[in-house]
């Protein structure tokens, strides 16, 4: 390849194989972090319902205090319920695998070619081969890492 095709191909992979992946991470932590903290505050809020209810079935009558009696026995069990699904579905691991992954595609944006001007035809050519094979290594070590945390959520077998 020549210098103008060198640069042609950093440009289409910039566009089409490093942002669009980087974007793509970034909107999966947003989305991840998001649903653990959701799933926390609902777990939260639901015990604190329930210790309410707890209070409110021991200063009241006879049939409100069955209705915050059962309250009280509901919300806990609709609060592990949460928990356990924000466990199943692994919010906070999966976020962690697009965090480092997001954070290894910044470092490996240093071996770019075009952040490091007056390059060589040779040596930009080199410096591209090292940067695109150091961000597909970084994409092949994050799809590895689904299958880890795959066999980490396997149903155990009896």
């Amino acid at each position: 390849m020549n210098q103008r095709d060198d640069r042609q191909f950093l440009k289409l992979f910039q566009d089409y194989r490093y942002e669009d992946q980087l974007n793509f991470y970034r909107a999966r932590r947003i989305e991840f972090t998001k649903a653990q903290t959701q799933a926390i505050i609902i777990s939260i809020v639901l015990i604190f319902l329930a210790a309410i209810a707890g209070v409110l079935a021991s200063v009241s009558g006879s049939w409100p205090k069955v209705a915050f009696l059962l309250v009280a026995a509901i919300f806990p069990v609709l609060s592990t319920a949460i928990a356990g699904y924000s466990v199943l579905y692994a919010f906070e691991q999966q976020a962690k695998l697009y965090q480092d992954t997001l954070n290894n595609l910044h470092l490996a944006r240093s071996l770019a070619p075009d952040v490091k001007p007056g390059l060589s035809d040779t040596d930009f050519t080199a410096q591209l081969d090292k940067y695109v094979i150091e961000v597909e290594k970084i994409y092949l070590a994050e799809q590895g890492q689904w299958g880890q945390l795959a066999k980490l959520m396997k149903p155990s077998e009896v």
